[in-house]
């Protein structure tokens, strides 16, 4: 039975890497039908499931893997995944949770700092959201994402807006077309009080992702059409 799962692991892993999604999660669920806790499988059919947008099917799978705990890497990149779930749906307290399970055992990362970072910003929590999005800009200042949030923080809050102001044009000149990027500088250039500057940066942003419910939220209020 142990090669037929390891067989059907390494088939499963090995369509995974090619993207033939289809085929890995036949082999994912094979493996489970011999071995229902197996980690790799869980973890894979999780992402395959997130990558859907199956939420609900990659929560299932993923929490198993944290449940039976069998693995440490597997259980905290489950916790990981989880965490960006549940902040894709607003549930930003169970988010909270799952970042600092991982941050408690000691697998400190920049990604784990900046996720909380975001998280305590929607939880209206400026001290902790500053402190964590600082923990992640010192640990890696080439980082993009991390020296965004905190650019973008210390502009929000209107701490340092110079400062937060040159970060992210660092940000935008490596990564010129990232909608995101775009958005926090021409928040950035509103909190400095060049609305034209703010206007185009937020458009250039729009015309790559119009769809994009904070780009819209700054477009309407660098624009006067919605009220700070």
């Amino acid at each position: 039975m142990e090669k037929n799962v390891n067989k059907n692991l390494k088939d499963g892993i090995f369509n995974y890497s090619r993207k033939n999604f289809a085929e890995a999660r036949i082999f994912f669920f094979e493996v489970l039908e011999k071995d229902p806790t197996n980690p790799e499988a869980n973890y894979y059919l999780g992402l395959i499931f997130a990558k859907d947008n199956n939420y609900q099917k990659a929560v299932i799978h993923l929490k198993s893997v944290v449940d039976t705990g069998l693995s440490f890497i597997f259980t905290q990149q489950c916790r990981m995944l989880l965490g960006y779930i549940y902040f894709k749906n607003k549930e930003y307290r169970r988010a909270e949770l799952e970042f600092l399970e991982v941050l408690n055992s000691k697998m400190e990362s920049v990604q784990v700092f900046a996720a909380l970072a975001a998280i305590y910003y929607q939880l209206e929590d400026r001290q902790k959201s500053l402190k964590f999005a600082e923990k992640a800009y010192s640990m890696d200042q080439f980082n993009l994402n991390a020296k965004n949030t905190y650019g973008y923080l210390l502009c929000d809050f209107e701490i340092d807006i110079p400062k937060g102001l040159d970060i992210i044009r660092e940000v935008v000149r490596v990564k010129p077309d990232n909608p995101a990027y775009l958005d926090s500088l021409g928040w950035a250039y509103y909190k400095k009080g060049d609305v034209k500057a703010a206007i185009v940066s937020i458009k250039r942003g729009l015309d790559i992702n119009k769809h994009d419910p904070e780009l819209l939220e700054h477009f309407n209020i660098v624009t006067g059409r919605k009220a700070k």
